[in-house]
Formats: structure tokens, C-alpha cells, sequence
């Protein structure tokens, strides 16, 4: 049995516990699950088409069809068809994990003197033809080397990952359900399967949220606790969605969600009571509508769909939205969104009105004329990922598999810059462990032979031993590798703040996959939050939303690049007690070996 390490998991991984309920469904009203028949292999262009659209393209409405074979790539190897993003990982924690002062969560440890020493002891497998040009990591190298041109590298749709957050029972999983059953990922015999183990419960509204919420404590709590992974393709994209956890608990995942994410769905309960309690500060607390936007904005998400749910059961849904959009977008431009980059539609996952499908005429989502949920999504202007900088690829899920010839460890994630191939070298950091990639994953298919910068990525590697690469773990070239350092120079900017920041606060830090804890050691600069220029030096203590430099010593070696050279390894986040008290980027890496 695969040893699991990863907080991500595959959404059919329990699908085994329920084969039993495969050829009947008594006991139970399905009603609203036999509305739509699904066409899980209906090409796109045969499906109904939407009208016009509002948003930031002028793209087609894009029904997909769900041409993606059923099943689920696993960490253990099955010999399934891929089908929903394989997620690889599994839950890294053993129960819910809160923000302390004390946790570390998923560290980073060295493997060697001062992370860049020496190899760690453990079996490497070498590759069984590696060759001189197998180093080489740019584009037209590995390219040339298959025999494949640049323009046949290019999938037919640019891949898009697409991470959906938002307040506890906002309906993020049942929207999100109900998309992938409308495109045809899962067919009508899971749906109605979902279905009926929800009701066997006692839960036959969690349906199409089941469709995504796969774990059993998930189930009996109502609550994404993981982040679930399914993927699908529209008229224009290769979509991976990310569906983020909306528990303040569980925060921690919805970061490494997001730190994988191209644009963002911003999910909004719009029943009565259901908007405030998301948005609205009780004392020190706020709901997760503000800190998953916040975060979100930090982290580097520029584009942003807003989804208010829910409006179907009101009488007054157009008044509602309005409401809801004048008291929301104020506070998404002061994150500092644009206007331009937010998209604002409505939806519902119980009747499934707007999203793939324009409402109808009794419907009483009738008056909106913006937006499918899928026609957002084919708005969303495509980030470019650089593929001419070297290899880096961080671990957000880690688990041991085994295949003919032996073990190995099985690392998911995307690959931030740089590309790669089978039998490529590869190195490990920070414990500067030389590897190959024996197998690739990319996008959800199988059997690829490389993959570029922008790709979600599985990536199986010759090692023998899990505890070689942790979360956080970096693969990267050989020939130049990511420092590895606990000392780094950064610009934040604070949030609110219960108290002031003084020398040697500590925190909880997040970088890409990794969580760790640091404090700060010293307090260089205070900037004008607009200019950036510097106001003071040496500040004694840091104020709510002020902009300073600062140095961070972190408890542990961690792998991460100057923010101007490597945006997606640059960001940071803190948090305290629970709460996001700051984000901010890395200016400068110190030396793991001398201070500088």
C-alpha cells in the first residue's frame, strides 16, 4: 500500500468503500439529480451554446464536452485512466491543523551541510540511458532531443488552473459538483450514486458536493477540509480546478491551493444572512470572503470571477446581487483588484441555472444576463509562464509508489519555469539529492514525455526513500539549482493587526507548497505604500497596513527565490493566531553558509 504524505488527494479514492451502492439507489427523492443528462462523450461543439458575454474577452460561450476518460490518476498505481487532475498526495495531516505559534506544519529540512551539501543517503535510481544532453533543461533542447516542434509542444488549449474559494457553505463544491456533471467528467450513474449515499446519511442536499468532497469526515462534516482537484476542458481552455477548503480551519490548504492558481472563483452565499456572515468582522474574526480575497491578491491572483450563489431561493434576486456587489467590490478594489479583472455573475449548483447554460424563462435567475460560470472561465486572459528560465518545480503532495523495477517517490505540483522530460537529471532541493524523472503526467494525461513551465505536473522519481523529498521540496536542474536558506530579506505588507509587530515577533510563514515558522530578526526600512520609497529607517515596531522591509529567520533550511527573478517562489504569507496578518515578497536570499 501507497504511503501517503500530501495534502492533496484524488477525488475518486474512495470510490472502492462505495462500489457497493454501483446498481441500486432505493430510499431516496433524486429528483433534482435527473434534470440534465450529462454527454460524457459528446464533443464540445455538439452541445448547446450559451449567449453573448460579459467579461474581460471576447470568447466564445464554451460548452465542453466531457471527453475525459472516467477515472482518477492515483498516488498508488492502479492502472487508471486519468481523468481529474491526479492528485497524488493524500492528507499530510493526521487532524486539523490550526495556526500556532509553536506548529511548524510541512517543513522543510536539509538533507546535507547547510542544504547544499552533500547527498542524503538514499537509494537513487539511475536513469537507463542518460546522456549528456539529458541536463539540458531549455525548451528547444528537450524539444529537439524528442523531435517535437514548438508548435506541436503547444497543447491544442492552454491549460488553466483555477482555484475556488470563498466563505464556509457558500455552495463552493456544490457549484463546483454540479459543473463537472454538466460537462460530462462524471457520468449520470455517479451522480445519482453521490446522490444516494448523501441521502443514506441523512444529507441528500450535499448531492453534487460530494461530487467533490470524496473524504468521509469531509462528508460527515459538511466541509471541504482537503483541496479537491478535477479537471475539464471548455471551448478554449484546459481547465484544473482547485476546490479550496472554506473553514477558517483549514486555511493552510486553501494556501497551497492558491499558490498553484492562475485566476481565482470567488464564491458568494447571497441567501439572507448568508453574504454577511461571510464578509461582515465579528470583533477580531472576519469571515473567509475577506481573508481567501486577501490572500488570494497577495499571492498573486490578479483575475477574479465573483459567483454569488444562492439567489434562486430569494424573491428579490436581482436587488440582492446588486447589494451584495456594492458592498463587495469596494473592499476587492482595496485588496487591489481592477475592475477590469473581476467578472461578477450568479449561479445556482442546485438547479444548475448559469452555469454552463444560460437560464430560462422560469427561472428565477431569469433577469440575469451576464456570464455563464463557463463562460467566465473562458474570459479569464491566459497567464504566461516562462519556459527559458531553469528548471523549478515545488512539491505540494509527496507519496511512495510502487512500479516495475522497484519503488519510487511520486511529487505533485506545477512547474513554475523551466521544462522537462523523461530521464531527465534532476535535483532535489534542499537536500541537493540527484535524481531522474522516470515518468510524467501532464495536465492529466498520462505517458507524456515532457512537460513545460505552466503544466500541472505529476512527476515520478527514481528514489527509494519518501522522506527524501517533503512539501515544500523543490525539483529543479542540476546544472543550476535553488538556494537553499533559513535568512531572507523581504518587503511585506501588513494586515490588520491585533498588536503591533516588534523585534523577534513570531510567525507562521508560507512559501509556495512550504509552512514554517520564523520571527523576525530585524526591522530595516519603512516605504510609502504607493511610491515604495523608504520613510524611515530601522522602525522599533510595525504597524496595521504599513509597507516595511524586514529580515526573516526561519526554524528551518527552505528553498526560495528572489521575487523580480521567480514571482511564483518569491511570494510569501504570514499568519498569527489564526489570522493573515501580512503578505509580502522575498528581495533577497542570504547565503546558507556566511552572513552577509
Amino acid at each position: 500500500m501507497s504511503r501517503k504524505v500530501g495534502k492533496y488527494y484524488d477525488a475518486d479514492d474512495y470510490d472502492d468503500y462505495y462500489d457497493d451502492y454501483d446498481d441500486y439507489y432505493e430510499d431516496g427523492d433524486y429528483d433534482q439529480y435527473d434534470d440534465y443528462a450529462p454527454p460524457p462523450t459528446q464533443s464540445a461543439s455538439k452541445q448547446k451554446k450559451g449567449s453573448g458575454v460579459a467579461g474581460n474577452n471576447n470568447s466564445s460561450s464554451s460548452k465542453s464536452g466531457g471527453n475525459q476518460a472516467q477515472g482518477k490518476s492515483k498516488a498508488k498505481s492502479k492502472g487508471k485512466a486519468s481523468n481529474g487532475g491526479g492528485a497524488g498526495g493524500g492528507q499530510a495531516q493526521s487532524k486539523a491543523s490550526k495556526e500556532g505559534a509553536n506548529v511548524v506544519g510541512s517543513k522543510v529540512k536539509a538533507k546535507g551541510a547547510e542544504g547544499q551539501g552533500s547527498s542524503a543517503p538514499a537509494a537513487v535510481e539511475q536513469p537507463p540511458s542518460a546522456t549528456a544532453h539529458d541536463s539540458r533543461s531549455d525548451l528547444s533542447a528537450v524539444l529537439q532531443d524528442l523531435e517535437i516542434d514548438a508548435q506541436a509542444a503547444s497543447p491544442s488549449k492552454p491549460s488553466l488552473m483555477l482555484v475556488v474559494l470563498g466563505h464556509v457553505d457558500a455552495g463552493k463544491s456544490t457549484l463546483m459538483g454540479r459543473l463537472v456533471a454538466e460537462l460530462g467528467v462524471v457520468d449520470s450513474k455517479e451522480v445519482r450514486r453521490r446522490a444516494h449515499q448523501a441521502n443514506q446519511i441523512g444529507k441528500g442536499s450535499f448531492g453534487w458536493a460530494w461530487l467533490m468532497d470524496e473524504r468521509p469526515e469531509e462528508r460527515e462534516r459538511g466541509v471541504t477540509i482537503d483541496v479537491a482537484k478535477r479537471a475539464f476542458e471548455t471551448d478554449n481552455r484546459q481547465v484544473t480546478i482547485l476546490d479550496a477548503p472554506g473553514h477558517r480551519d483549514f486555511v493552510t490548504n486553501a494556501i497551497s491551493g492558491i499558490s498553484q492558481a492562475d485566476a481565482a472563483i470567488l464564491v458568494i452565499d447571497g441567501s439572507v444572512g448568508g453574504f454577511e456572515s461571510g464578509f461582515e468582522k465579528r470583533g477580531k474574526i472576519s469571515g473567509q470572503t475577506r481573508e481567501h480575497a486577501q490572500l488570494a491578491k497577495g499571492i498573486g491572483i490578479e483575475q477574479l470571477a465573483v459567483v454569488i450563489t444562492k439567489l434562486d431561493k430569494s424573491e428579490s434576486g436581482a436587488q440582492r446581487f446588486d447589494d451584495i456587489r456594492d458592498k463587495l467590490e469596494p473592499f476587492l478594489k482595496s485588496c487591489g483588484y481592477q475592475a477590469k479583472s473581476m467578472q461578477w455573475l450568479c449561479a445556482s449548483g442546485t438547479t444548475g441555472d448559469n452555469i454552463v447554460s444560460k437560464p430560462e424563462q422560469d427561472s428565477k435567475l431569469n433577469w440575469f444576463s451576464g456570464p455563464t460560470v463557463v463562460e467566465a472561465i473562458d474570459n479569464f486572459v491566459m497567464v504566461e509562464h516562462n519556459q527559458d528560465k531553469p528548471l523549478r518545480v515545488p512539491a505540494f503532495s509527496v507519496s511512495s509508489t510502487k512500479q516495475s523495477g522497484g519503488g519510487s517517490v511520486l511529487t505533485t505540483g506545477r512547474v513554475a519555469t523551466g521544462c522537462l522530460r523523461v530521464n531527465s537529471p534532476v535535483t532535489v532541493m534542499p537536500g541537493n539529492l540527484e535524481t531522474h524523472v522516470k515518468s510524467i503526467v501532464r495536465n492529466n494525461q498520462k505517458g507524456a514525455k515532457f512537460a513545460l513551465a505552466g503544466d500541472a505536473v505529476e512527476l515520478t522519481l527514481g528514489l527509494d526513500d519518501l522522506a527524501c523529498v517533503e512539501i515544500g521540496s523543490v525539483v529543479c536542474s542540476p546544472a543550476d539549482k535553488i538556494k537553499a536558506s533559513e535568512r531572507l530579506k523581504v518587503k511585506i505588507i501588513t494586515l490588520e493587526l491585533g498588536t503591533p509587530f516588534t523585534l523577534g515577533q513570531s510567525l507562521i510563514v508560507h512559501f509556495h507548497a512550504a509552512r514554517i515558522q520564523g520571527r523576525i530578526t530585524k526591522m530595516l526600512a519603512l516605504h510609502d505604500p504607493k511610491s515604495g520609497e523608504e520613510t524611515k529607517k530601522k522602525p522599533r515596531l510595525l504597524k496595521s497596513f504599513q509597507t516595511a522591509t524586514i529580515e526573516l529567520t526561519l526554524s528551518e533550511t527552505i528553498c526560495v527565490e528572489k521575487y523580480e527573478d521567480y514571482p511564483s517562489l518569491g511570494r510569501l504569507v504570514l499568519r498569527l493566531g489564526g489570522q493573515t496578518v501580512g503578505v509580502g515578497k522575498v528581495t533577497k536570499v542570504y547565503s546558507a553558509t556566511k552572513k552577509d
